[in-house]
């Protein structure tokens, strides 16, 4: 009998053994997650808006999770090269996407993605609010929006966009519309080059993401001439909103947000979603932020995934109704 039931211990201390092993096998987070250097895969080029606020939150999201995490610039196609990356990626939580608007909008105006952002995505949490800045060229002489639309009303006015079919193509042609106008566009390749081009004069508007265009409004290089979110910008307090300016409804942000594989399993979530959350109330990740004019913005996973979601319905109905085409 004795040996019976040593016999049995024996087994049952097995049997713990194995299913330990095994759990701790397929569960990376008792496996101690992260165990290496995490990538945070950017669709945009260096020096533009997400790379920015990407950086500021990787090296500190770092330090919160005890290891590294590598920014990989991947930008091309509205952030759909990238975006294909992760989708392609292994679900462990080991490649993560800073995700805009842009990736809101592209199931609308994209016929060949492939992936499915509704499906292939859940979030981690919401990152940033950045509001677009509507900045205009100096040579114009036009110091107000009434200005400004009395002088684009006359023609030969060209705008400059990051890229075709992004938040700031369909803020901008969403405006025009709503001010009776006629304006050409023209793409450039990333915010930076967009803004520059404005400065130059190769083109007169640009509707910017506001990081790269803030040091030049500042700076008196750029005449900034209203912001697109329903409140004025602690960056910018004397700029008026697009809704002050009689464009009701007008608002658009160019939300940054960083996401996983939707099969991602949910502890892993929660951890990088927790650690997000540690670093955006963090006093210096808000003073760095409003350094270039963004806002940290806490919203966790599901509720950012919810969102997400929204804002494809959102950017199609305005892409219906303004009757563009891609």
């Amino acid at each position: 009998m004795g040996l019976l039931t040593n016999l049995g211990r024996a087994l049952a201390i097995v049997a713990v053994a194995i299913s330990v092993n095994v759990t701790a096998s397929i569960n990376p987070v008792m496996a101690g997650f992260p165990e290496k250097p995490i990538t945070m895969v950017l669709g945009s080029t260096p020096g533009s808006a997400p790379d920015t606020l990407g950086r500021i939150v990787a090296e500190r999201m770092a330090n919160v999770l005890g290891q590294p995490i590598v920014v990989e610039n991947k930008q091309g196609a509205n952030g759909s090269i990238a975006a294909t990356q992760v989708a392609q990626a292994d679900p462990d939580g080991y490649t993560m996407m800073l995700m805009t608007a842009v990736h809101s909008i592209t199931p609308t105006t994209r016929n060949d993605l492939k992936y499915d952002f509704e499906k292939d995505f859940r979030g981690v949490g919401m990152m940033a609010s950045v509001p677009l800045l509507f900045v205009v060229n100096n040579d114009l002489g036009t110091t107000d929006m009434e200005a400004f639309v009395n002088r684009a009303k006359a023609g030969d006015i060209f705008y400059s966009v990051p890229g075709i079919g992004g938040i700031q193509h369909l803020a901008t042609e969403e405006f025009s519309k709503r001010a009776g106008i006629q304006m050409t566009v023209v793409p450039y390749r990333g915010g930076g080059k967009a803004t520059k081009a404005v400065i130059a004069n190769e083109v007169q508007l640009f509707f910017a993401g506001i990081p790269p265009a803030l040091p030049h409004a500042k700076s008196g290089a750029l005449t900034a001439l209203g912001i697109s979110t329903p409140e004025r910008s602690p960056a910018v307090p004397n700029v008026p909103t697009m809704i002050e300016l009689g464009y009701e409804g007008l608002t658009a942000d160019n939300w940054h947000a960083l996401y996983v594989r939707s099969d991602t399993p949910n502890e892993i979530v929660k951890i990088l979603g927790d650690a997000l959350s540690e670093v955006l109330q963090m006093p210096e990740t808000a003073q760095l932020f409003l350094n270039v004019g963004a806002t940290p913005w806490i919203k966790g996973p599901d509720a950012q995934t919810a969102f997400g979601h929204s804002e494809v319905k959102r950017w199609r109905g305005v892409i219906e109704a303004a009757g563009l085409t891609f």
